[in-house]
């Protein structure tokens, strides 16, 4: 839990500038011109960030346990490979533009998406709150209610393994999964899967914090 608070202490360096708009936009200036593919790029407009989903980072680390991406493994969050995936998502820019970049401004755009997945305020009660209303089938939704994960039980979390298995997750500590906690929340609470997953890319890291609270196993 240590290293995930420190997501939330991201220091944005001097080539960030926030453009501080109600969609919270920004945009990554470039000090040096950064060429690719013939291409001289002065920005990287990383406002994407905000249309993506829980699913996207689902399916991000999905493909980097595909890759053999080890430090994937773990906190995935944590990791330059996973910033770069979300970002490719964001920007609809190769995958390979990221990887290319000077370190310089690779550190950068990971600090960009990790300040994206800031965590600021734990669950009340297990009552997660959202950090804007969110619309899921007609209905709009700013808090959900996790306390029904103490009322599940062993074979839940066999079945939520088994899940995990069906879509090619090959883990050793179900708590470090995007997808886990979208099972385990969607078990807890009778909303579908896909209420979870189509959450934003924002609540990522405050949803997986809550589901694994250890106060639930007390």
């Amino acid at each position: 839990m240590a290293k995930e608070k420190e997501l939330n202490a991201v220091d944005m360096t001097a080539e960030i500038e926030n453009k501080s708009t109600e969609d919270g936009e920004y945009t990554i200036k470039l000090k040096t011109p950064y060429a690719f593919e013939d291409k001289k790029y002065s920005e990287i407009d990383m406002s994407g960030l905000k249309d993506l989903t829980i699913g996207d980072a689902i399916k991000a680390q999905g493909d980097l346990f595909g890759q053999q991406e080890v430090a994937c493994s773990m906190l995935c969050e944590t990791t330059t490979a996973f910033a770069r995936e979300l970002a490719a998502k964001a920007t609809s820019l190769p995958v390979e533009f990221f990887k290319f970049m000077p370190r310089g401004i690779a550190k950068n755009v990971v600090a960009a998406v990790r300040a994206h997945l800031r965590v600021e305020d734990n669950p009340d009660n297990h009552v997660l709150r959202f950090k804007q209303p969110y619309l899921f089938k007609g209905t709009q939704y700013e808090e959900i209610n996790l306390s029904g994960i103490a009322n599940l039980t062993c074979m839940n979390e066999s079945e939520a393994e088994n899940r995990l298995a069906r879509e090619g997750f090959v883990i050793t500590e179900n708590s470090f999964n995007y997808l886990y906690a979208c099972i385990i929340a969607s078990m807890a609470t009778g909303q579908p899967e896909e209420f979870f997953t189509g959450l934003p890319l924002s609540e990522l890291l405050s949803l997986k914090n809550a589901v694994n609270d250890d106060s639930f196993f007390e």
